[in-house]
């Protein structure tokens, strides 16, 4: 079930380079409607090359459906056309891009904070960081990576997933012409191994040059020191989770967050693993607007 938008509404689109701070830069597009509303950033998933265009197709899709009037969409650090990586990076340390981000973005008002995946526990860790923050949104994603299940679970802990991702990079980074990998049509594949071969063509189409930032995003991403929101996060305001009952990367036992996350809901799809919320995009997101309450 592929994630559709219909273009009832206009959109308009600017994207550039935004200096957060010490000659760093944030690649960031911004979309807005033709409605007026709330503002939301939204946050991309990592460790694999990915970059914000994996999400333009679901910000539409939360403009046209009215829970937001505009969506920021930045390239993480490391990953996209931002600043490529020297150091590996804390959940925090993206967190306090995002807030940068903002700043000089010149936003003043509240926002929501969603994050994808990995951009899950960054958004809460805004959330903690920035008062603009009023309300979370966890997209396939909760606040701890460290349930991993499966052979996933295996690898991980075993810290042989980053050799193996190591393995992978140098054999199809620059196999292809460089260029900025499109991931929108990803909502139109049909199975994983689509998915698996889509994937696989944005790392050959990614610059050899860009071996070290990914692997130290991999890095970050893998540290399993790394790997859940700060113990000192605690939030009051609205956290949305929206998540499948099968998934195997952020799946965690909520219920231990709820003295620190007071006002969490979750949604959960059944039957659906962690792919699922880009093979069964609509499910995920008509299952959002079922818990979520627009301002």
């Amino acid at each position: 079930m592929s994630l559709t938008v219909s273009n009832s509404i206009r959109f308009t689109e600017q994207v550039k380079h935004y200096e957060i701070n010490n000659g760093m830069e944030l690649y960031t597009r911004i979309i807005s409607g033709t409605n007026e509303g709330k503002t939301a950033i939204f946050i991309h998933g990592g460790g694999s090359g990915g970059n914000h265009t994996m999400l333009l197709r679901p910000a539409k899709w939360l403009i046209e459906q009215g829970l937001f009037a505009k969506v920021i969409l930045p390239d993480r650090r490391g990953e996209g056309l931002s600043t490529p990586l020297t150091q590996k990076l804390a959940i925090r340390d993206h967190s306090a891009d995002m807030k940068a981000l903002l700043d000089a973005l010149d936003i003043n008002e509240k926002i929501t904070a969603i994050g994808l995946s990995y951009g899950g526990p960054i958004a809460i860790e805004l959330g903690g960081l920035d008062s603009r923050v009023n309300e979370v949104i966890l997209m396939a994603s909760s606040p701890s990576l460290r349930d991993v299940k499966g052979i996933q679970g295996f690898l991980y802990r075993s810290n042989l997933l980053e050799k193996i991702t190591k393995y992978f990079y140098k054999k199809n980074l620059g196999k292809l012409p460089s260029e900025y990998p499109d991931f929108e049509m990803v909502y139109d594949l049909r199975n994983n191994n689509e998915l698996t071969k889509y994937f696989v063509e944005a790392i050959k189409h990614t610059d050899s040059k860009m071996l070290e930032s990914l692997m130290l995003q991999n890095a970050s991403t893998l540290d399993q020191n790394n790997s859940a929101v700060s113990p000192d996060i605690k939030l009051d305001i609205p956290i949305f989770q929206v998540i499948g009952s099968k998934d195997e990367i952020w799946e965690t036992n909520i219920t231990q967050y709820k003295n620190r996350f007071t006002n969490l809901k979750s949604f959960i799809v059944e039957d659906e693993n962690h792919k699922g919320v880009i093979l069964n995009a609509s499910l995920f997101y008509e299952g959002l607007k079922k818990i979520y309450t627009k301002e």
